[in-house]
């Protein structure tokens, strides 16, 4: 939301975006990353989480492959998904969830991610890597 870079390497799980002032029940994106290049300790993302009300997505690359699969609180759904409020869906070789009610999407792709949030809904009230 700063325009700045952030570096997130490390054998860790980062929050990219929470709520300051919690408006929205249970709402967060996260990135898992792993150390994947040992000499020059860089890291890869492994699962991309974005939480929001009783749901959680996680996009997960396997095998360390640019295949991706995704879980919905724990269980593999086929894309197009759409339940409580969550949509999912393939673009490209992008994964993308949505958040109507929030006007917010996220996208993945086994390597890189985005997150457009609009300033009306969450301007200098998050938190995060992003």
């Amino acid at each position: 939301f700063d325009g700045l870079y952030y570096s997130y390497q490390g054998n860790c799980t980062y929050v990219l975006v929470e709520e300051i002032d919690k408006k929205v029940d249970n709402f967060g994106v996260y990135i898992d990353n792993y150390n994947c290049d040992v000499p020059d300790v860089v890291s890869c993302p492994r699962t991309l989480i974005v939480r929001h009300e009783t749901q959680e997505v996680r996009i997960a690359t396997v095998n360390k492959i640019l295949q991706v699969e995704v879980t919905v609180n724990k269980q593999a759904v086929a894309l197009p998904y759409k339940k409580f409020g969550v949509s999912i869906y393939e673009s490209g070789i992008n994964r993308v969830v949505e958040i109507p009610e929030l006007k917010m999407n996220v996208t993945y792709n086994g390597l890189s991610f985005s997150i457009r949030m609009p300033y009306s809904l969450f301007g200098n009230n998050t938190h995060g890597q992003c």
